[in-house]
């Protein structure tokens, strides 16, 4: 990131404005009136304004897993693209998680009628902006310390015990300072560097220990978003619009940020398309939305199917672009 760290900056910032924006657009397009599913549930007075920024904040994150792949299979991490990608989605996240925060905010006042000001999102952006640093600032200073401690206990099993232990504390805090528990999450994933852990002197490491919990965990996850999706949503026309569009959306946006790398010589086709990816970071978004009411099963299924087609299309689009890329200019770079 110390290499590109203004590229990658210019384009998560892109990255994360643009989609947003478009989101917005075309959800004040497809969505004119509260989904009947929902008017029960929300207060008189509740405005589709709160609909509309939900659905753009759910096009912000970028879920780089997928690309991050590509990049490996292919022997090519070590490309200006790849490193650009790698940064921007770490900073794009981050930008995420606090556009989340200040809009889940606006949707609960919403939701008690009370009055939002830009006060209030002020200072719900501080607080989220102020909980991630002093997370990762405290976390680096005293993380190292409190495991170097439990090294002493020698008791089986306390690497990933003490690890999660962390991630559920920084996730509890942040649920106590009326954030999203994912900004604890990511900021403990952060944190948790695997150089802390070497004083365990396991014959494994942290990440191949928590490897069979995702195995169970992470395929419930989806199972568990995939069941909410109504399939016979999709016979609104209406619906399946807008699921086209924020998908369309999601898609654009991302090239748009690619414009803003500032710099020569990169493939920008490239990095737009790495971009694209919204993965479960997405449906994190359209799951919080769906939890706190603002979206109903048919906005959900929207936001799912806008997940599903950026994560699939991602990889062969990549594949061509980049070797579209090496035969323009020649350039072969190896992991």
């Amino acid at each position: 990131m110390r290499k590109v760290g203004k590229s990658a900056l210019l384009v998560a910032v892109a990255g994360v404005i643009a989609p947003f924006v478009l989101g917005f657009g075309v959800s004040l397009l497809f969505v004119k009136e509260i989904p009947a599913g929902l008017v029960s549930r929300l207060p008189a007075d509740f405005n589709l304004f709160n609909i509309h920024i939900f659905i753009g904040a759910t096009l912000c994150a970028t879920s780089v897993g997928i690309t991050a792949r590509v990049f490996k299979d292919l022997g090519k991490l070590q490309t200006k693209e790849a490193k650009i990608i790698l940064g921007a989605a770490v900073i794009d996240d981050v930008l995420g998680l606090i556009i989340l925060a200040a809009v889940a905010g606006i949707v609960g006042a919403a939701m008690t009628g009370q009055e939002f000001s830009i006060g209030s999102i002020a200072k719900i952006t501080f607080i989220a902006l102020g909980f991630l640093v002093a997370a990762i600032v405290l976390g680096t200073l005293l993380v190292p310390r409190i495991i170097r401690f439990l090294w002493k206990l020698r008791t089986q099993g306390i690497m990933v015990i003490s690890a999660l232990i962390f991630c559920f504390l920084l996730s509890w805090l942040s649920d106590a300072a009326g954030l999203a528990t994912i900004v604890g999450a990511f900021a403990a994933g952060l944190i948790l560097e695997e150089v802390h852990f070497k004083g365990f002197k396991e014959d494994v490491t942290l990440h191949q220990l928590i490897r069979p919990i995702s195995t169970i965990f992470v395929p419930i996850f989806f199972v568990l978003m995939g069941i909410r999706v109504r399939l016979e949503a999709f016979s609104n026309f209406g619906i399946l619009g807008l699921a086209l569009g924020v998908t369309l959306a999601a898609i654009i946006g991302k090239q748009l940020c690619s414009l803003t790398t500032g710099q020569r010589g990169v493939d920008k086709l490239s990095i737009g398309v790495g971009m694209i990816p919204r993965g479960e970071v997405g449906l994190i978004f359209a799951g919080i939305g769906r939890g706190v009411g603002v979206f109903d099963d048919s906005l959900f299924s929207a936001m799912v199917i806008m997940v599903i087609i950026t994560t699939l299309v991602t990889p062969p689009i990549l594949k061509l672009t980049l070797a579209r890329w090496e035969k323009k200019t020649g350039r072969v770079e190896d992991s």
